[in-house]
């Protein structure tokens, strides 16, 4: 019966610091919680982001949309309108910047 005991003991202390480690991190708007403090932070950009598409029917979470910047980009100018997005967007839009000055067109990546 101790063995049972110990061996659910030992389980749980295992299992603990696992769940700690997949907790998503803590947003508030386009702002993680860092050290005692607020930064803007890709993944709580694109947590927003996929916050709010999800209100208007579409389903994708913060981690799709930074594998995807390309999809980011098509949900933000779906979601355009949304005052809540603005800050997140407008760094979507900022990654994919062209410049067609007098060298020819560039892609700034």
């Amino acid at each position: 019966m101790k063995r049972l005991a110990l061996a659910g003991l030992l389980a749980l202390t295992v299992a603990v610091p696992a769940v700690e480690a997949r907790r998503a991190p803590r947003c508030d708007g386009n702002f993680q919680y860092v050290r005692g403090g607020w930064v803007s932070t890709p993944y709580c950009r694109a947590d927003q982001i996929a916050r709010v598409a999800r209100e208007r029917g579409i389903r994708t979470t913060a981690e799709a949309l930074l594998a995807h910047p390309a999809d980011a980009e098509e949900i933000c100018r779906f979601v355009k309108a949304d005052y809540r997005v603005h800050p997140a967007c407008e760094e979507i839009y900022s990654i994919f910047q062209i410049d067609a000055g007098t060298d020819g067109l560039w892609l700034h990546f």
